[in-house]
Parts: structure tokens; sequence; C-alpha cells
């Protein structure tokens, strides 16, 4: 047994303690694991999502963390055998995922969030391609909104957001439907966990440098809910650029007059939006705007990171 494995064993008969005795399953083929924090009653939902999966259930465990360890579960939140909830102190969605990765057993690990509802067919469709050599996963992410009226924040989302085919052809994957071989891990190392935001991408980017392929799967499929109100876009804003400015290999570290120069013109590569279907041409230009919108608030929050006048924000 290796030093790695070892720690695993330990931390993991930790864990099974701390979730008061939960059974883990000893072997299973696949480790689901799910960061959350403040967030019970969507928690529920994606709990549930995963007990429905088609996957057999003694083949897969699932890893929550709660990462507000001061917040306890609601009395009536119960959990499948094959499910546990550990805790992590230090803060970010990516210091919570590698607590989990130290305790996974599985050969594949997956990654979704606590707002996520994953598709029944999720794992099955994801083993189905690792069964066939794939290296990595970015699976599709479907939107949902509150209702068939969107509002332009949800316009906006509708548009551009959760582009995972766009994120895989870079090398990254969004963790709320990202799946991966565990040996990976220990060729690349963990998530950095000193990021609020962006440590997805940032660690897919370094599987890349090592030569991990990655393939967009459109049939393993997350259901993420659109963000509908500005005030939770411009937070969202707030914690990806802090993620970039964090990572000392973003271009975030160009120089001060450049940001300036590139961040209050008109965003170019978002106008391919108006050759995409789905959405009528009055949708397209309001995202357009609330696109160019969002880009001057970020270079704006960017600029006052970069002279310390501001602090990155977590999620």
């Amino acid at each position: 047994m290796s030093i790695y494995e070892f720690e695993k064993a330990v931390k993991c008969k930790s864990a099974i303690e701390d979730a008061g005795g939960v059974t883990k399953v000893r072997s299973p083929r696949a480790s689901v694991i799910v960061p959350t924090y403040h967030d019970w009653d969507r928690l529920k939902l994606c709990v549930n999502a995963l007990k429905n999966q088609t996957f057999p259930q003694d083949d897969f465990e699932v890893i929550i963390v709660n990462n507000a360890p001061e917040d306890t579960p609601p009395v009536d939140f119960s959990l499948p055998h094959n499910f546990c909830i550990i805790k992590e102190r230090k803060p970010g969605s990516y210091a919570a995922r590698n607590a989990a990765l130290k305790l996974a057993k599985g050969e594949i690990i997956a990654f979704t969030d606590s707002d996520c509802i994953p598709d029944p067919y999720w794992l099955e469709a994801a083993v189905n391609h690792f069964d066939k050599g794939v290296e990595r996963i970015a699976g599709k992410i479907e939107l949902f909104f509150k209702s068939d009226k969107l509002t332009l924040v949800e316009i906006y989302e509708k548009a551009f957001a959760f582009d995972q085919e766009k994120y895989a052809q870079t090398g990254g994957a969004a963790t709320a439907n990202m799946i991966t071989l565990a040996k990976h891990f220990e060729t690349v190392g963990l998530f950095n966990d000193a990021l609020m935001s962006g440590g997805d991408n940032e660690w897919g980017w370094r599987a890349k440098d090592k030569g991990i392929s990655i393939e967009y799967a459109p049939d393993v499929i997350v259901n993420h809910p659109a963000r509908a109100d500005m005030k939770a876009m411009l937070k969202k804003r707030k914690r990806v650029i802090g993620g970039e400015v964090c990572n000392k290999n973003n271009a975030s570290k160009n120089t001060f007059l450049l940001i300036l120069l590139k961040g209050y013109f008109p965003p170019r590569r978002q106008l391919n939006i108006f050759g995409r279907k789905g959405l009528s041409f009055s949708r397209k230009f309001l995202a357009y705007l609330l696109c160019y919108y969002f880009k001057i608030y970020s270079t704006t929050y960017k600029l006052a990171l970069l002279i310390g006048i501001a602090k990155p924000e977590r999620s």
C-alpha cells in the first residue's frame, strides 16, 4: 500500500465515523463528489437524482462535502447506504473537492454540484464512455429555468452559460459535470484550493499538459439552474474574476494598461451568437448587450483587485 493509499484509508475511516457510522461500499466503480455550502434544499434534489441513477447503487459511492461545518444538515436529511457527508473547514469548493478526493475509492471520479440534478442515465452513460477508453469527460450541462418567461439574465445564461464543448476544446471542463479517472489526480495533482473560481479549468489545463485527453459527451447530462437575477450574476462575475486574478498562470497578469485597453471594448467573439439557432434576434441582442455590460463590470473589478482596493470573494 502506497503512502497515498494509506492516507486515503485512514481518512475514509474518520469520514465514516464523522458521518455517524454510515457504511460505505467497499470497492465502488465510481465515486461521486458533491461540495455544498448552505444549500440543503437544493442538495436534497441532487441526492434524489443520484438515488435514482440507472447505474447500480452498490457500484458507486457519493461523498458530500459540507464546506460550512457549522451549518448542520436538517433533521429530515437522510442518505442511502452508499452516501456519506464529510466536513471541510477551508473555504472554497476546490478545497472541499480535494478533501473528498483523499477519501474516494472509485476508479472513476465524477463531479457535480449541490444545485445540480443529474440525469437518471448520467453515471451509466459516463461509465460506458470510460469502458471505451476515454480519459476524461466534459458532460453536457443543460440549463433549466423558473418559467417559460425568461428574465434578462436568464436570456444571457441561455446564450452563453456552460459551453462544455468549448471548454473541452481547450482542455477544461466545469466541475458541475466533469468526470475523470482517479489515477489522473496522482499524475496531475489536486485542485488549486487557493482559487475561489476557475480551478476546474485550471486543473484541466494541467491535465492537458500531461497529455491526458478530454472528450465532450453530450449524452452525459447534468441539469443546472440558470441564474435569474442580476445580483446573482454579478456575484458570479466577482467570483470568476477573483479566480482569474489569483491564478498565477492566467492572463490576468497582463499589464494594467493592457487590461484597461482591452477590457472596455465591445466583446468580439460573442458576436457569433447572432449566427446561432434557438433564440430570437431581440433576445440575442439583449444577451449581447448584457455580455458587454458584464465585460465592463468584470474589467473594473479586475483592476480593483490588481491595485488592492478589492479582495476575491467566494461563491
